[in-house]
């Protein structure tokens, strides 16, 4: 079905019809919304990237935005993706996925996207450095990092306020009563684990508790979580409450503690998640954990776009959101 059958069907012009599905254009509305309903019980849609594609001197946003997530063992990544892709098409947006695993593909990656005119890329890879997106940056394309903010200040990003989750965690696990903490990390080089620990540390600090054990998973994954609960048995017998640094660490390490070292869960050991993923309240988990803004998260980014795509000023290099505490059976 093409713009020139919709035409002969409503027995207008070819142009009109081209006006109606273009933005800002000069049309009667009534005579709009006749086409749009017309194209819509033909079956006809424009295609707006091969429009974008052929006028590069001259087009209009293609109204693509780029998603690169490097990730999808932590459920976090698909919740946040969920959230960031819904609330780009609410805005008339339509988000591509780019799954970059390695940091040496992703300036491939985004070469890639500067074929397919993407209006803009949001990246939520918190162990890749800044400097890594610098071909985003020779490409002139709008770009805000999620999970990693940059520290040469040039890159818009929006956190969650990481040290104040590990601050929630550990007064939390304190208010029970607790003394033998414990914290599982995640990656090495992830900047949310480590801002983790840090809020965690600091309350136990200032309360003059007992430091934590740390136990490094290397990885923020459900089996990264149940392998290091299997050889981890002594120390997690010995512990009487543990923070790890996502939701799927926890529950990997709450399944090896029920069907390996048969620790029980709360009654030997309280556990607390981080990110409040949707298995977290899931009955065969109920996860206390530390909920990021996920919804505020996808709705600020947004906000950043519209101003960068309006050449305006004031953007903030860094927006932190607040967390919260969720407590359920764990």
């Amino acid at each position: 079905m093409t713009a020139s059958d919709v035409a002969a069907h409503l027995g207008l012009s070819r142009s009109a019809v081209s006006r109606a599905f273009t933005e800002g254009a000069s049309i009667n509305p009534a005579k709009r919304e006749k086409i749009l309903a017309a194209a819509k019980e033909l079956g006809y849609q424009p295609n707006f990237l091969a429009r974008t594609l052929s006028t590069p001197a001259t087009r209009s946003r293609s109204h693509l935005v780029a998603i690169l997530i490097s990730d999808f063992s932590n459920p976090f990544q698909s919740f946040l993706f969920e959230e960031l892709s819904t609330t780009l098409q609410l805005n008339g947006k339509q988000p591509m996925l780019l799954n970059v695993k390695q940091a040496e593909d992703l300036d491939a990656a985004i070469l890639r996207l500067s074929g397919y005119q993407v209006d803009a890329v949001i990246a939520v890879m918190g162990s890749l450095p800044a400097e890594s997106f610098a071909q985003c940056q020779k490409l002139s394309l709008p770009l805000i990092t999620l999970g990693r903010a940059d520290q040469r200040g040039l890159i818009p990003s929006v956190q969650t306020d990481n040290v104040e989750a590990g601050r929630l965690a550990a007064q939390h696990l304190l208010t029970q009563g607790l003394n033998k903490l414990g914290f599982v990390a995640g990656r090495s080089d992830g900047q949310a684990s480590i801002e983790r620990y840090q809020g965690f540390c600091e309350i136990l600090s200032q309360r003059g508790a007992t430091p934590p054990i740390r136990l490094d998973a290397g990885r923020y994954g459900y089996s990264a979580g149940f392998e290091l609960g299997v050889r981890s048995i002594d120390t997690l017998r010995e512990l009487e409450g543990i923070f790890c640094a996502s939701d799927a660490l926890a529950m990997g390490l709450i399944d090896s503690c029920r069907e390996v070292s048969k620790v029980a869960i709360p009654e030997m050991l309280r556990v607390v998640g981080c990110d409040d993923v949707p298995p977290a309240s899931w009955q065969g988990y109920q996860l206390s954990s530390i909920a990021q803004p996920v919804p505020e998260i996808a709705q600020q980014v947004m906000q950043l776009l519209e101003k960068m795509w309006q050449k305006d000023g004031d953007i903030p290099i860094i927006t932190r959101l607040a967390p919260s505490l969720k407590v359920r059976r764990t």
